[in-house]
């Protein structure tokens, strides 16, 4: 054996040795944490960070709630805050195989008077009435004496430490530092949501002074590992599911092109969407820009956009173009820069200039066509509802549809509007006024929303309706789950995040029944790559990550599929189905937030004769691990634990 592959062994064995002797911190891509990972599965909780001013008024951490920053340096992860103009850095760090340690420190540049700044755990629903809380410093108390004491509103003294006990587990905080914890009840009796709030500053602050406090927190006792049963619908068939697609926006000349072609090369792409770069077609209102194309005269921005969907078209995936920025003639006002005075964003079109708005769009989507070989299937306005970069009324969004729908229609183009592409799954009201008009229905080729945030199943199931009201599919414009990710990009590389991520599709899938979620980005941009100047990773040769394998093993869903109803009743357990009765090809998709479970599924078809088991997880990338064969119409099987498992039945 070479001395090298001596050393990689080495590096491996100790590795799995350090995996398995430390707990592993579960946390929110903004840093909340969620639990502790043990061997024995997941230990939930909620913590967030607190600040109450003088007025009373709170800021928590919360997602895009606050300026972010996070670093990993090994085993610790650091998350840096600013909040108010007041500083948070937070430590997270392993300790034993059930514990912890998280050091809180905060700052304000100035003297501020504050009510208080504190690190709050929120305790699970399984803490109940009947939790016992023994609390060094100064006593032994239970729920009720709480509640007795503080006439339903807190317990407020100082700790050095707090053990709280079920009959079933445990979770014991303690301080480095005594410190004024205030319990806060709620007022439902039977399930009083606990919530710890441990004071690391009150009063009056000094300006540039660091306040600081460090907390162990252990867990112990039992975690859910009891088996479960779904059950899989194979003769209730929903809407087709062509497989994952791919952003290839190109913002980073360097980067892009070395991560376009790993991604290409080793994932199958079922759709694409790229950038119609409109700003640079037609920056000079007196000039015909297919005229300036055709001399040659093209920015290099459109150059590489139109060989980009030609590359794309060429391996036949179907191209969706989306505009971000209009040129300057084709707005209102000046260019917008960030959030406007009266709390908008974005620009409004023009409505003086529809005409030559809708030809400058349309002569861009005819050279494209005629000079590079690619009709595009659909196009949009990215996020119009929120204004990036472009703002829409819903009003606006149905005339431009109906209009340059039209617009495309008179001129030769069986090109479509793509009704949505909203910013988030919350802005389905976006889409209602064109969705219910009768001129606007024939332009209408798709809808659309991005999956950055608002993913319950309210909304979903909005987008399914409205998907089958207008008859066309539904697209996952943009997927990922972090907008403001970019910022601190080490948080890709967390297992965590890719783990959440794929619930979400998963989610997704079931609910809302896209046609194929296009995940952002196939580039160098919020990469699922890593390495080799992503992100200015120089150090590493290019390499895929966990979410990359997570994306591989979804998209191995064979086409042709329909999503299938498969329940679960485990909240930890998020699971999808899709199959085929016609040709007897099913795939089944499991997220497990919780440890090894034992899992059984019912209602597996006659005509399948075995499955392939694949995982994903942080010591294994799309893993086949073992082939099991049905058995009186079930088949059963160990699920692992803070994983990824894919079933796919009959492969070769």
């Amino acid at each position: 054996m070479k001395l090298k592959n001596k050393v990689l062994l080495t590096l491996l064995v100790v590795t799995s040795f350090f995996q398995k002797i430390t707990a592993q911190t579960e946390f929110e891509t903004w840093g909340n944490l969620t639990g502790i990972r043990t061997e024995q599965g997941l230990h939930d909780f909620n913590t967030s960070l607190v600040l109450v001013n003088e007025q009373g008024y709170k800021w928590v951490t919360r997602k895009e709630g606050q300026k972010t920053d996070f670093k990993r340096d090994n085993e610790t992860n650091t998350f840096s805050y600013e909040m108010k103009n007041i500083s948070w850095t937070q430590t997270l760090k392993p300790l034993t195989t059930n514990s912890i340690r998280v050091k809180i420190d905060f700052s304000a540049p100035k003297d501020t008077l504050i009510q208080g700044a504190y690190f709050r755990i929120k305790l699970p629903e399984d803490f109940t009435k009947d939790t016992s809380f023994k609390i060094t410093n100064p006593e032994s108390i239970t729920a009720q004496a709480i509640r007795a004491a503080f006439d339903n509103a807190s317990y407020k003294a100082p700790v050095k430490a707090v053990n709280m006990l079920t009959k079933e587990r445990g979770i014991q905080v303690t301080a480095q530092e005594q410190t004024e914890l205030i319990i806060i009840t709620g007022k439902d009796s039977l399930n009083p949501e606990f919530e710890l709030n441990f004071a690391i500053a009150t009063g009056n602050l000094e300006a540039g002074k660091t306040y600081s406090n460090t907390f162990d927190i252990e867990v112990s006792g039992e975690t859910d590992n009891s088996p479960v049963t779904l059950k899989l619908f194979p003769e209730q068939e929903g809407n087709p599911f062509d497989g994952i697609g791919g952003n290839f926006r190109l913002q980073n000349p360097k980067a892009d092109p070395q991560v376009i072609d790993y991604a290409l090369d080793n994932l199958r792409v079922a759709w694409s969407r790229v950038e119609l770069p409109w700003k640079q077609w037609h920056p000079d209102p007196d000039k015909n820009p297919m005229i300036e194309a055709k001399k040659g005269n093209l920015h290099p921005k459109v150059k590489a956009s139109l060989e980009m969907a030609k590359r794309l078209n060429e391996r036949g995936i179907p191209v969706i173009l989306a505009a971000w920025f209009a040129p300057k003639w084709a707005i209102i006002g000046e260019r917008a820069e960030g959030v406007n005075l009266d709390g908008s964003r974005g620009n409004q079109l023009d409505q003086s200039k529809k005409e030559e708005i809708y030809n400058s769009i349309t002569s861009y989507i005819q050279f494209l066509k005629e000079e590079y070989g690619v009709e595009a299937v659909l196009f949009s306005f990215n996020e119009s509802d929120l204004g990036i970069d472009v703002r829409q009324a819903p009003e606006e969004h149905d005339q431009l549809i109906r209009e340059l729908g039209s617009h495309f229609k008179n001129a030769g183009l069986n090109t479509k509007l793509l009704l949505g592409d909203t910013a988030d799954a919350t802005g389905w009201d976006f889409t209602t006024q064109a969705s219910i008009n009768p001129e606007s229905l024939p332009f209408i080729g798709g809808v659309s929303f991005h999956s950055w945030r608002g993913w319950s199943q309210e909304n979903l199931l909005k987008w399914h309706d409205i998907a089958n009201r207008v008859k066309e599919p539904l697209f996952v414009g943009e997927g990922s789950i972090d907008a403001g990710a970019w910022r601190y990009p080490q948080i890709f590389e967390e297992p965590t995040y890719a783990l959440e991520e794929m619930r979400i599709y998963l989610k997704i899938i079931k609910m809302a029944q896209p046609l194929s979620i296009l995940q952002w980005q196939l580039t160098s941009d919020y990469s699922v790559l890593s390495g080799g100047g992503v992100y200015g990773n120089d150090d590493e040769e290019m390499h895929p990550t966990q979410r990359f394998y997570n994306l591989k093993q979804l998209g191995t869903t064979p086409k042709g599929l329909n999503v299938l109803p498969l329940v679960s009743d485990d909240p930890l357990i998020t699971a999808t189905a899709l199959g085929s009765s016609e040709n007897s090809q099913y795939a089944l998709h499991l997220v497990n937030k919780s440890g090894d479970r034992e899992i059984t599924i019912l209602g597996i078809p006659e005509t399948i004769s075995f499955f392939n088991i694949y995982t994903t997880n942080e010591s294994s990338f799309f893993e086949k691990k073992k082939k099991i064969r049905p058995k009186d119409g079930k088949i059963s099987f160990k699920l692992n634990g803070a994983s990824f498992v894919s079933l796919f039945s009959n492969e070769d």
